[in-house]
């Protein structure tokens, strides 16, 4: 389930966009770093997407962001 996603940024070069997702899963919020970016073969582009987990934390932890514990 989806808490807050933050507005997309561009990243380095100009087909490089990310932005991150806060989302519950079971007993936890776990923060996910997305990424969609354009590839070109030579023929076609088209645009990629990946995501990478960065942190998570309990619902008791003490060193979740104070906003996203506000959030909650």
């Amino acid at each position: 389930m989806f808490l807050y996603t933050t507005n997309e940024l561009k990243c380095y070069g100009k087909q490089n966009y990310y932005h991150n997702e806060y989302r519950l899963e079971d007993d936890k919020v776990v923060k996910f770093k997305c990424n969609r970016y354009k590839v070109c073969d030579g023929h076609e582009s088209e645009w990629r997407e990946a995501e990478t987990q960065v942190a998570s934390w309990k619902f008791a932890d003490p060193d979740i962001p104070d906003w996203l514990r506000d959030h909650l």
